[in-house]
């Protein structure tokens, strides 16, 4: 192999990793939904009633929902949310940026740039790794030991929704900064896809000239993430992804 100074005979696994990350959490996706899709036609004893939607549930859905809040992010390193956040670090760090500036911003020492939204994102992943624990561990028996094993069904719930919502604003802390970077790498045009995603970013957070509260942005586009609208806007570009 020949030496050539300045390049990397490999990108680290956050960047060549994904496609094996993503595949996996899509086949965990497909799995919890189609034991979810069993156990709510299922037919047990303490409904759950949701007055405000007129919905009664009834059925454990313990077992699927940990294995979708792993998927989503959880101390493992093939997780989803962690995998935006070591990208989102490389867009960061100038040793790392291939010549992006420090921070994703001009004005780097006086400005902080987008350095505080890893500081959100890393809160969020923390936060992810502690609720990934399996609530059906932690079963207490109840009723006269009649109940002697609880599945902790709608702990499991709450707090998978919960891993979802924080993974969800992690992937658009990396789309903020992701397109920031495209800006800084003009006149240099990214791919069909990528710029169909840089297009999305942009009709909802504006460029990062000066430093602003970046609260509304995050939580902006994390709702965009979650409409799926960037994902429809990509597979417009190059076709669905399957």
């Amino acid at each position: 192999m020949l030496n050539q100074p300045g390049k990397k005979v490999q990108d680290a696994y956050s960047l060549r990793s994904t496609p094996q990350v993503v595949g996996a959490a899509r086949d965990a996706l497909k799995w919890a939904r189609y034991m979810v899709e069993i156990e709510l036609n299922g037919a047990a004893d303490n409904p759950v009633f949701f007055p405000e939607e007129d919905l009664v549930l009834t059925g454990a859905i313990s077992r699927a929902c940990p294995w979708l809040s792993r998927s989503s992010s959880s101390a493992r390193r093939d997780t989803i949310a962690v995998l935006s956040e070591r990208r989102h670090n490389r867009l960061m760090n100038p040793h790392l940026s291939a010549g992006l500036p420090a921070f994703l911003t001009k004005g780097a020492g006086m400005f902080s740039g987008l350095m505080l939204t890893q500081y959100t994102a890393g809160a969020l992943i923390c936060e992810n790794r502690v609720l990934s624990h399996p609530a059906a561990t932690g079963s207490i028996p109840a009723a006269a030991d009649q109940e002697d094993f609880v599945s902790m069904g709608m702990t499991t719930a709450l707090k998978t929704r919960q891993i979802i919502d924080n993974a969800q604003a992690v992937l658009a802390i990396e789309l903020i900064a992701g397109a920031q970077a495209v800006d800084f790498r003009k006149p240099h045009k990214p791919g069909k896809g990528t710029q169909a995603a840089y297009e999305v970013v942009r009709k909802h957070v504006a460029h990062l000239d000066a430093d602003r509260p970046l609260f509304d942005d995050i939580n902006r586009l994390k709702d965009v993430v979650e409409s799926g609208e960037i994902l429809d806007a990509v597979e417009k570009a190059v076709g669905t992804l399957a």
